[in-house]
């Protein structure tokens, strides 16, 4: 059975991604996975927890890390992947290493027997990112690579051209694909607005407000913020915060709500993305309100 040592950037516990969706496909398609979380620092330990068949999470706990600072990076990134190894009792020349993570790519310098990167943000463009930085991770994993795989096909172009022949386009599908009958909604007394997800400083937050103005409406907030303004905004009547929820209480207030939103900000960030939130609003056959984004349009799964 092949391995794969799968890095993701997100917890496998955290809202369903396309990190978890890959990683559960693969584990169904007879690979065996080992699911790393995203390390946490201030400790030196590697915890491995069996989620499902051929499904194994790998908790590790590193002396330090430092995305921005990539030669401090390089070297904890070193001990985590030392540790792995200790903890599986691996040889990595016999695993495949699917990394979603750039600032992981120091471990790219070991022998693999396959390497994927799979990249599915513009890295770099985030607020905090020192864009150099970022890049500098993602064209070494890119040329280390036997094969990219991204979400949306604006990716390709941030790749040179002997790597764009590396790309594969693997795009999201919704998190919540069950859904197979019509959900009785009331749309005769107030109108229910779901915002979820990180609202971050690529959310029009004005947009939100807007929208938690209008008459005889709520507007749901799920998941994270930040901000005077997004603060200021949860102070308004008609704003209910939820703060951050699993998958199943998510799933909940989906099917309660009539409308879901995407906020986003026309920024250079947005081009890249293929929200994953769209699939899981239309299968809880919640209408969406977005700004005109080109996966909307030119994914078959939406």
């Amino acid at each position: 059975m092949d391995k794969i040592i799968f890095v993701s950037p997100v917890n496998f516990e955290a809202l369903k991604q396309r990190h978890q969706g890959l990683a559960l496909e693969l584990a169904k398609n007879n690979y065996e996975i080992f699911f790393v979380n995203p390390l946490c620092s201030n400790g030196f330990s590697c915890k491995t927890q069996k989620k499902a068949k051929n499904l194994t999470i790998l908790d590790l706990k590193i002396p330090f890390k430092a995305a921005s600072y990539p030669i401090i990076q390089n070297i904890s990134i070193k001990i985590a992947l030392k540790l792995i190894i200790k903890k599986l009792h691996i040889k990595t020349s016999d695993c495949i290493l699917w990394l979603a993570e750039p600032s992981y790519a120091e471990m790219t310098n070991t022998n693999w027997r396959k390497i994927i990167y799979d990249c599915c943000d513009l890295h770099g463009s985030f607020p905090k990112q020192k864009y150099e930085t970022w890049q500098s991770y993602e064209s070494k994993i890119a040329a280390d690579s036997d094969l990219i795989t991204i979400s949306h096909p604006f990716i390709k172009e941030h790749f040179n051209q002997n790597n764009q022949k590396k790309c594969l386009l693997i795009p999201n599908a919704t998190s919540f694909n069950s859904y197979k009958n019509e959900q009785n909604k009331d749309y005769n007394s107030k109108i229910k607005i779901l915002s979820s997800g990180a609202h971050y400083e690529w959310v029009d937050i004005d947009w939100l407000k807007m929208l938690s103005d209008i008459e005889n409406s709520e507007l749901h907030i799920a998941g994270k913020g930040r901000g005077k303004a997004f603060n200021q905004l949860l102070k308004n009547k008609n704003v209910l915060f939820h703060g951050e929820l699993n998958k199943n209480q998510l799933l909940q207030l989906m099917l309660e709500c009539n409308v879901g939103v995407i906020p986003f900000k026309n920024l250079e960030l947005i081009k890249g993305v293929d929200p994953i939130k769209a699939y899981d609003y239309k299968a809880a056959r919640l209408e969406v309100w977005a700004p005109d984004i080109e996966s909307l349009y030119s994914n078959k799964y939406i």
